[in-house]
Parts: structure tokens; C-alpha cells; sequence
């Protein structure tokens, strides 16, 4: 076998080991270009290893001839969390690219030097990026949308950032936020405030909203409109929790002895097919005993739909009381529990979720109980007779 492939697979694990041992702060830094301006930008070096190290400080990228590094090589010692550096912007009175100039203000660890052996160091760096937008001859916005998890029949706000780039101030601008479902249905539509903006400025448009559609995933597409030219932005966003529901469970023509056979009703609120969703059931008695667990089949539950789950209890040596029946719901990495309180009889099994009463209706008492019932009545009364008539004759 190669060497060279074993030492890059090393230094690409101890790479990956240090990600998070050096940290910088800001991730990135925003200007907006002015003829000469001169600016001095902060960083702060973050060591989360609490480690001893050396550090070099430098600039690339396009804007790297306009920026000066204070301090080109920092320490951190093991006591110290955190260090404050700075470099110096000059920009030039003018660059000639309209929009978007970038530089990488990078902090690069210097290994340390060991005596003897082979060791094998990897250099690990961190950069702050610097953005400088030069802004474009006329009008010209850019925007970014913000959403927020609505919930059903609850107004909300969707923001619009917008930032002039233009040379030239904006005399009206306003958002339209059209919402869409996953299969790019329109279903609604909304817009925001009406403002000023003056070059070079931000604002933020409010858009509110009450959703009077179902739970689920929707996609949002903001248009900024503004003295007769438009910009766009979309984001997703969601409505209401993702979450399953056990609606019912019912146990149908169950005799003590037999399989119980439990129809698990699963619905499913949201907009989209949730697939292979499957049950895991227990049930217990009063002291924890586990008298059967069982795994249902997978099923798919179409958007705003239901479908039945079934489970299974072999009751051959169950007797009649209450139990209970404990259900998790798997589906896409998450669970929904509900635990029910079910009872036990000769010939029925009926459920309720624990804590809310049982609410069933009397069934019609079976043929032979009820000549039974009429039997123990009669007898009753002939007893009654019987003793009536004794107490009469005693008495004479």
C-alpha cells in the first residue's frame, strides 16, 4: 500500500478533529463603498480548546492591497478564551466593478516544530470575510425575505430586508408575498407597508398574515416592487407542527382467550405523504408487568389522510380487568406516544386515552343472561312468599 494516501487520510481526521478548536468572530463584515473611506474592523479569535498556540494574520482576495493587518502574528496561551485583532480598510476613491467585492481575512495556526520522529501537523485557519459593495448607477435594491413558523388561524409577519444599492434614492417600494404548496399551488397572497429609501439606506417591510390553510410545508416568494422595477427573494416555510395523531382504537368482534385485534387510526394533518410509518405497542398491567409488545407493518399516510395501523395480543392467558396500552409512532426520525387505558372483558375490549373518561354504550345483554335475570327474580319473590306465610301462621 501507498504512503501518501494513509498520511492524507490522517491529516483529513486530525483535521477534522480540530474544526471547532479555533473559532473568529464576525463571520463576515459588511461595507458599502465610499470614495477613500478609511475604517478600522474588529475580530475576535476564539480558542475553544483552551490550548497554547501561534497564529498568523493575513488578508487575500481581491480586496487584499486595501487592507493592513495590525498585528500579522497573535499568541493565545491556554488561560486565554478569546483575543481581540483589527486590520485597516483603505479603499481607493473609486472600483471600477459595480457591485460585490470580496477579501478573506484568515487566521492560520503555525504548527509547532518537534524534535526527533516524524510527525505529521495540519494547519488549521479560520477567516472572517469581508464584503464591500460598491453600489450600482441609477436604482437598483437588493432584498432577503424572513419567515417565521406560522401557526393555523394566527397572525404572524413575514419581513422583507431591503438595502438601496443604487446611486439614486427609492421613492416607493413595497413587498407582495405570494405563498405556495409543495406542488407550487398558489393558495394566498399578502403586502406589506410602503416606504422611502434613501440610497445607500436599509428597511424592513412588514407583510402580516393569518393562515387559513392546513398544517404543513409552504414555500413563500416575496417580489419587491419599487418606482417601477422589481426584485425577488422566496424561502420555505411551515405552518402549525409536523406531527402524526392517534385519532382511535378499537377492538372488534374479541372474545377472551383469542387474538385481540387492535385498529390503530392514524391521521395525518399535514400536506405532504408522510411514508413507512409503523407503531410499537406494549401492554402493561397496574404493576408494569409486560404482557405482549408488537411491531406494526409500515404504512404510507396520504396528506390529510388517515390510515389504519394494527397490533395484536394473544389473550389466552389475560384475565379480565384494566391494562395498559402504550403506543410510540415512528415516522421520518420522529415519535408520537400516547398511552391508552383499555378494559378487559369476557367480550369486549374497550379504550380511552389516559386520563379522559370512558364513554361506551350498553350493549343488549345476551338472550341466556337475561332468562337467568328472570329466573333469580322469581325465586326471589316464591322466598318472600314462603317466608310471609310462615310468619302468619306462627303468629296464630
Amino acid at each position: 500500500m501507498k504512503l501518501k494516501p494513509i498520511l492524507l487520510i490522517i491529516v483529513i481526521i486530525i483535521l477534522a478533529n480540530q474544526t471547532y478548536a479555533l473559532g473568529i468572530a464576525p463571520s463576515h463584515s459588511d461595507v458599502i463603498f465610499e470614495p477613500g473611506l478609511e475604517k478600522t474592523i474588529q475580530l475576535k479569535v476564539i480558542n475553544n480548546d483552551y490550548k497554547n498556540f501561534d497564529a498568523v494574520v493575513y488578508a487575500e482576495g481581491a480586496l487584499a492591497e486595501y487592507i493592513t493587518i495590525e498585528n500579522p502574528t497573535i499568541s493565545l496561551s491556554k488561560d486565554q478564551d478569546s483575543k481581540i485583532i483589527s486590520y485597516k480598510l483603505n479603499l481607493p476613491k473609486s472600483l471600477e466593478k459595480q457591485g460585490l467585492h470580496e477579501a478573506s481575512i484568515v487566521v492560520r495556526e503555525i504548527p509547532k516544530e518537534t524534535k526527533g520522529g516524524t510527525t505529521i501537523t495540519a494547519s488549521l485557519a479560520v477567516a472572517s470575510k469581508l464584503n464591500v459593495m460598491v453600489p450600482y448607477n441609477g436604482k437598483y435594491a437588493e432584498i432577503k425575505l424572513f419567515v417565521t413558523n406560522f401557526k393555523q388561524n394566527q397572525e404572524s409577519n413575514f419581513a422583507v430586508e431591503v438595502i438601496n444599492l443604487g446611486t439614486e434614492n427609492i421613492l416607493e417600494a413595497y413587498a407582495i408575498i405570494n405563498i405556495y404548496d409543495p406542488l407550487n399551488n398558489k393558495l394566498a397572497a399578502t403586502t406589506s407597508n410602503k416606504v422611502q429609501i434613501n440610497s445607500k439606506d436599509k428597511e424592513i417591510l412588514i407583510a402580516k398574515w393569518t393562515p387559513e390553510i392546513g398544517p404543513g410545508n409552504y414555500h413563500a416568494v416575496a417580489t419587491l416592487m419599487y418606482d417601477g422595477l422589481n426584485t425577488k427573494d422566496e424561502k420555505p416555510f411551515t405552518i402549525g407542527i409536523f406531527e402524526l395523531d392517534i385519532a382511535s382504537i378499537s377492538v372488534n368482534n374479541f372474545k377472551l382467550g383469542g387474538i385481540a385485534k387492535f385498529d390503530i387510526l392514524v391521521e395525518n394533518n399535514w400536506n405532504e405523504e408522510i411514508p413507512n410509518v409503523f407503531a410499537e405497542t406494549s401492554v402493561k398491567d397496574d404493576k408494569e408487568k409486560v404482557y405482549t409488545q408488537f411491531k406494526t407493518a409500515s404504512a404510507d399516510i396520504p396528506a390529510f389522510g388517515s390510515q389504519e395501523l394494527n397490533a395484536y395480543w394473544d389473550t389466552a392467558k389475560v384475565i379480565p380487568g384494566s391494562y395498559k396500552l402504550d403506543i410510540v409512532l415512528n415516522y421520518l426520525g420522529q415519535k408520537t406516544e400516547k398511552i391508552f387505558d383499555i378494559m378487559v372483558e369476557y367480550d369486549k375490549i374497550t379504550a380511552s386515552l389516559v386520563g379522559k373518561a370512558i364513554a361506551v354504550e350498553e350493549e343488549e345483554k345476551p338472550a341466556v343472561l337475561k332468562s337467568i335475570y328472570i329466573l333469580i327474580f322469581l325465586v326471589v319473590i316464591l322466598v318472600i312468599f314462603n317466608i310471609f306465610i310462615y310468619f302468619k301462621k306462627v303468629r296464630k
